[in-house]
Order: C-alpha cells, then sequence, then structure tokens
C-alpha cells in the first residue's frame, strides 16, 4: 500500500476515534441528542477509512 493511501486511511481513522471520544463525553454529560450525532460521525469517518483501503481512491462526498 503507498503511503498516500496510509495518510488517507490514517486520518479517517483518527478523526473517527476523536469524534467517539467526544460522543462518549457528551454522554456521560447526559446530552445524548449530540452524543448520538457524534457517535453517527464516528461511524461515518470509520466507514470511510474502509472505503478508502478497500477501493483505494477517497471515499466520495457526502450529498
Amino acid at each position: 500500500m503507498d503511503k498516500s493511501r496510509q495518510k488517507t486511511i490514517d486520518y479517517w481513522l483518527e478523526e473517527s476515534d476523536e469524534a467517539f471520544k467526544v460522543a462518549e463525553h457528551l454522554f456521560e454529560k447526559k446530552d445524548y441528542s449530540y452524543s448520538l450525532f457524534f457517535g453517527h460521525l464516528a461511524v461515518e469517518k470509520l466507514l470511510k477509512s474502509i472505503y478508502v483501503q478497500a477501493k483505494g481512491e477517497h471515499a466520495p462526498p457526502n450529498p
């Protein structure tokens, strides 16, 4: 795997981890609506990393 592709995958994984940490923090504060929103972002970013690894190209932008 080339470095550029791995760099993109790492970027999405780091972004996913960050969004998940925010979701956990908001959940602890009982802010469930925003926690769910950031949980959704974490999953979306994780899926983008999987897409890049599988397809070898950038994930398509959100509509």
